[in-house]
């Protein structure tokens, strides 16, 4: 599952079907699968432009500007694609990477929608389409995770209130100057929706569970192949705080703003993963 970037999977997208937000997480991917629909919009295209900045809070000090394109078309009444990809700038004492990051494609199937309620799975991938090792700095300073890793999520909404379930499936070994291989993670969410005018403001509370260690390279070992050591402490749960803030300028264009917070952080950073906290702000399009 992956602490803290993509806080991203990882952009607040809020789809043509009128979805209640289900937003970033700063994570590696798997908080920005699935949303919930309403069969009271016929909005078929959303598209959404946001910026997001956040800081490691650590030794190592690096911050990072992310600029976020991201859409989801309604293929059909009940089923959507989503697509998001993110242009990463990270910025420290070793130096500055700025390169495109990791490509996120994910179809959402909605079973349930009226009475108040709402169930909708998603699966999805995660594409190493960034750069994982540039100027052989660490995984903190890279603006992908060089993994192509597999997603799933199941969300349901009662009224205003909202709980959903995320598993993401690692995909192997990268290609850092350490040679991570990160382990799967599970992500558990329970959300509020609350109505004020034109503002929606949905704070919600994201657990987030490594389930295996991460291994890298053995820097130490003597022999002539190479071997991998487990890194201690890197399967630590995380649990974040992130309220979302959504203004409706007419029916087509919106405003929407986060900010997260970690109430239980990560203290290894192996992954670059980790922040102490991230904001983002853009806008949105739905598009008839």
């Amino acid at each position: 599952m992956k602490n803290i970037i993509l806080i991203s999977l990882l952009l607040v997208i809020v789809s043509g079907y009128s979805f209640k937000i289900i937003a970033q997480c700063s994570d590696a991917g798997v908080c920005s699968v699935g949303h919930t629909m309403d069969d009271d919009n016929d909005n078929i295209l959303n598209v959404n432009v946001g910026y997001k900045f956040g800081s490691s809070g650590k030794e190592d000090d690096v911050k990072y500007h992310s600029f976020q394109l991201g859409t989801i078309y309604n293929v059909f009444e009940k089923t959507s694609l989503q697509l998001s990809i993110p242009y990463n700038i990270q910025s420290g004492p070793l130096g500055d990477v700025k390169r495109i990051g990791d490509l996120l494609i994910s179809v959402t199937q909605n079973f349930i929608s009226h009475n108040n309620s709402s169930l909708g799975a998603s699966i999805g991938a995660k594409f190493a389409t960034g750069e994982d090792n540039a100027d052989n700095l660490p995984m903190a300073y890279q603006s992908g995770l060089g993994s192509n890793d597999i997603l799933f999520a199941l969300n349901y909404t009662y009224q205003n209130i909202g709980f959903g379930v995320g598993y993401q499936l690692a995909g192997g070994r990268n290609n850092n100057v350490i040679k991570l291989e990160r382990g799967d993670d599970l992500l558990i969410r329970a959300s509020y929706n609350l109505l004020v005018d034109k503002f929606t403001i949905t704070p919600q509370l994201l657990f987030i569970k490594r389930l295996a260690k991460s291994s890298i390279l053995d820097t130490s070992s003597m022999t002539s192949s190479e071997s991998f050591i487990e890194v201690d402490n890197s399967d630590q749960a995380q649990l974040n705080l992130l309220t979302v803030v959504q203004y409706q300028i007419d029916k087509n264009y919106f405003l929407f703003a986060d900010f997260a917070v970690p109430f239980i952080k990560r203290e290894v950073n192996v992954d670059g993963l980790t922040r102490s906290f991230s904001a983002s702000v853009g806008v949105q399009l739905n598009i008839n």
